[in-house]
């Protein structure tokens, strides 16, 4: 009668590398196959997805109104690019958003020479730090900045905020408006229905 062998793992027991054999009882190092490590394509997606956002913020939305501004409405218009923003209202000037000086203490008696010094000193910080970016390294200086006024600001605070920005070597500037039809842009229509002249 045949002896009964106790069941064991026969098919590497034969094989020709030594390797396989070893494999085969148990002794084997860790196995080759491994799970997928998803979570550094996770990290890089989710600052793809940040840095997109970011871009289409910059492009898409150049400034914000304040709900103390009622920018004008102009007919022709180009759009603006990204630049610094001094923004005007009855109350205040605000310079990146932050909070320069009060507006209604600008008259031409205070200012004489119609120059603001906290704005010239915001401007002129600002200038600096642009200059000290190591992005901006060989670059010409940027000239450009953005006024966004209340319709009813005075005109001599307007003038006021050019020349200091001048002072400051922003001389290229912009002013923000808003699209409109000819009649919301305050020129009107000529006799019999053709446009006016602007």
């Amino acid at each position: 009668m045949p002896a009964v062998n106790q069941p064991s793992k026969h098919l590497f027991k034969y094989a020709p590398l030594k390797f396989v054999r070893k494999a085969g009882k148990g002794h084997g190092g860790a196995n080759v196959i491994a799970d997928l490590n998803v979570t550094p394509m996770v990290d890089m997606l989710t600052m793809l997805v940040i840095f997109l956002l970011l871009t289409f913020s910059a492009n898409g939305e150049i400034l914000t109104i304040s709900k103390d501004i009622q920018m004008p409405k102009a007919f022709n218009a180009v759009e603006l690019e990204r630049n610094p923003i001094i923004a005007i209202s009855r109350a205040q000037i605000l310079f990146e958003t932050q909070l320069v000086m009060d507006a209604s203490t600008i008259t031409n008696d205070a200012f004489p020479d119609f120059v603001l010094p906290e704005l010239k000193k915001r401007l002129d910080t600002f200038r600096e730090m642009k200059k000290l970016d190591p992005r901006n390294s060989g670059k010409p200086f940027d000239p450009n900045i953005i006024i966004q006024s209340d319709n009813s600001v005075p005109f001599v605070v307007i003038k006021m905020i050019m020349m200091t920005c001048a002072r400051s070597d922003f001389t290229s500037m912009n002013f923000a408006v808003l699209r409109g039809d000819r009649k919301e842009a305050g020129l009107g229509e000529a006799p019999g229905g053709a446009p006016a002249a602007p």
